[in-house]
This record gives structure tokens, C-alpha cells and sequence, in this order.
């Protein structure tokens, strides 16, 4: 049975609504875009921009590509996956914050977000050519593997001396759902230091909204319908400024087989892609890395596990069109399909 693979607009979740309140100028240099992370990077610093500026932005997003890349052999990821059940490897402090990160967030979400989840996202090849539904056994066999307790951290005594082991032979960390939140929030520092007053980032559908708009009026991020991501959006998030936007969604990626559809949302608990009901899940946070890391567990976990354990703001998507959202979006919701009106905020 041929497998139809699909990666809905490169896996970008939400899009932004521009008004005429903030075109850009006719000095304003355009957008650029380049691909990393395995996706669509897109900048715009509107009247700000610069070649220089774009060109310090890329390089960094160069930089923490060829440092997390599960793909590439010279990673620094690569090589602690090659090592796993070997020896401790020598990282990057980039690459040892982010993983630490990843630790704690899987710590405070008992395990629904976990950096170990490589064996399996392997074993299912969303979103390549090997996409394909593994038997029970090579799932079970896998399972052992995701643990981020048996990951092993070594500060060292400085910059250059920080190394991770992975305890157990087979281990591997994928950091897709997390380092797009790094990378955002590197963006930001960036736009910071060169006093950058408003910027887009959109890293694939991880979007940063920087700075102020320039006629002072709120950011206004669309988020797309689960059911018809390609169709009028959902809802609008509205702010004033610094936050990162961040969704998850079974519509993103996924393939089909004998009729059934498999997202590349994996519980590292069942094995398999979540089902639960939910839509699409949408975190709201000034830290993009927060937001990266529990848009995906906030998915596994559903509504009523999630608010029971985190207050980041979030804004869930049911599969029957039900919205369930944190009090800290009261006020800032905008309907744009009454379909989706029914809120109910906790």
C-alpha cells in the first residue's frame, strides 16, 4: 500500500495577519528567508532592517543548525548519539543548555515531553521517505530506549569541558521539539543588542513577535483551523509585544496508510502518535524555547492534565471545535470562525 506523506506548508502552525498599521516603509528591506532546522526560516525587522543584521541572524541560525542536526555526522548531537552507552561526549554549551533544558521540561511534565524520543521518531520516519507504521515489537524494543532520566550531565569546570552521556547503547536525543524555541529566542537576544524596535521571526511556525507594532497597536497571530489548515484560520491571539507564539498539531506532519492518518506527535510513553481528542495546541510565551518544549507536551497530555501541572498560557483546539484556553488569554482571543467560538477558559 503506497504511503502518502504529507508535511502541511513545511509544518508552519500560525501565520500573522498584517494591517496597513504596519507596512513597511519604502526604505524597509524585504524579508529573508533561508531554509534551517529542517524547515522555512523567515525574518523581518521591518524599518531596522539591514544586510548586516540579517546576515549576524543567519549565521547564528547556521551555527545552532550544524550544532542540533540529528542528520549531520559532525553534530554535536550526532556524536553523543553515537557514543550512547559509550562514553560522555564534548559539547557545545549551546547545545548543553538546550538539552538541560529539555531535561527539566521533562522533569515538570513527568516524561510527556522527552529529548530521548529519538529511537522512535527513527522508527517511524515521519515527515521522510521511510515513513512507515512499525510492528508492536519494534516498538516495544524501542520503548527502553526513551528515558531522559538515563541521560547524564557534566558541567565540567568551564566553558569547554561540558559533555553528556547517554547511559544505555541505542539512546538518541531529538531535539525537534525544542530547539526552534532556542533558535527564536537567539533571534531576539540578537534583535535586542542591535535596538531593533519591531521584528517578525518565524522559524517554520515557531514565530516570535518583537518589539512594539509601530502605530502602537497589538500583534494580531492567526491560529489555523485543525480540520481545514489550508481554509480561513480558527482564532487570533492578540498582544502588545515580546511574545512567542508556538503550535502543535496533528495537521503539521504526518503520512497515511490503509486510510488512517499518523501524525508526528509521539508519546514516548505509548510509542505511538497521541490520540486524544485534541486539535491543535497553541502556547503563548515571552520564552520561545518554553513555548517550543510544552506545545508538544501540552498536546500529549490534553487540556485537563496540562492545567493541572502549568499555568504558561495555552489555547487548546478540540477536535470537535471546542476551545479550551488559560485564563491569561481572557481578553486577548479574537474569533475568526464562529465555529470556534465556544471558549471555555480554566
Amino acid at each position: 500500500m503506497k504511503l502518502n506523506v504529507v508535511n502541511a506548508a513545511l509544518g508552519i502552525a500560525v501565520f500573522f495577519y498584517f494591517t496597513a498599521a504596519i507596512s513597511c516603509s519604502k526604505k524597509a528591506m524585504p524579508t529573508r528567508t533561508q531554509p534551517f532546522l529542517g524547515t522555512v526560516c523567515s525574518i523581518n525587522a521591518y524599518d531596522d532592517a539591514s544586510d548586516a543584521l540579517y546576515d549576524e541572524l543567519f549565521a547564528r541560525l547556521k551555527e545552532i543548525d550544524e550544532r542540533f542536526s540529528a542528520t549531520r555526522r559532525d553534530s554535536d548531537i550526532s556524536q553523543v548519539n553515537a557514543q550512547a552507552g559509550i562514553k560522555a561526549v564534548p559539547v557545545h554549551r549551546d547545545v548543553y543548555f538546550v538539552v538541560q533544558t529539555a531535561l527539566n521540561f521533562a522533569q515538570k511534565t513527568d516524561g510527556a515531553f522527552d529529548p530521548t524520543v529519538g529511537p522512535l521518531v527513527k522508527l517511524w520516519g515521519i515527515n521522510t521517505e521511510n515513513a512507515r507504521v512499525p510492528s508492536q515489537d519494534e516498538i516495544d524494543e524501542a520503548l527502553p530506549l526513551v528515558n531522559w532520566r538515563k541521560v547524564q550531565m557534566d558541567p565540567g569546570d568551564g566553558e569547554t569541558s561540558k559533555r553528556i552521556f547517554l547511559l544505555q547503547k541505542g539512546m538518541a536525543l531529538d531535539l525537534g521539539g525544542i530547539a526552534k524555541g532556542y533558535a527564536a529566542d537567539e533571534m531576539a537576544r540578537i534583535l535586542g543588542e542591535h535596538n531593533v524596535r519591531q521584528a517578525i521571526v518565524n522559524l517554520g511556525g515557531n514565530v516570535y513577535a518583537y518589539g512594539s507594532k509601530k502605530d502602537g497597536s497589538k500583534w494580531k497571530v492567526a491560529v489555523k483551523n485543525p480540520q481545514h489548515p489550508t481554509s480561513d484560520p480558527a482564532l487570533a491571539i492578540c498582544f502588545d509585544q515580546n511574545n512567542s507564539v508556538v503550535t502543535s498539531g496533528a495537521y503539521e506532519r504526518y503520512f497515511e496508510k490503509n486510510g488512517r492518518r499518523y501524525h508526528h506527535i509521539i508519546n514516548p510513553k505509548t510509542g505511538y502518535p497521541e490520540e486524544n481528542r485534541v486539535g491543535s495546541v497553541t502556547i503563548v510565551s515571552r520564552s520561545s524555547i518554553e513555548a517550543d518544549a510544552l506545545s508538544t507536551a501540552a498536546y500529549i497530555l490534553g487540556p485537563s492534565e496540562y492545567f493541572k501541572i502549568e499555568r504558561t498560557a495555552a489555547l487548546f483546539i478540540m477536535e470537535d471545535s471546542s476551545v479550551k484556553a488559560s485564563l491569561q488569554l481572557a481578553g486577548k482571543i479574537e474569533v475568526l470562525n464562529p465555529s470556534f467560538s465556544n471558549i471555555v477558559f480554566r
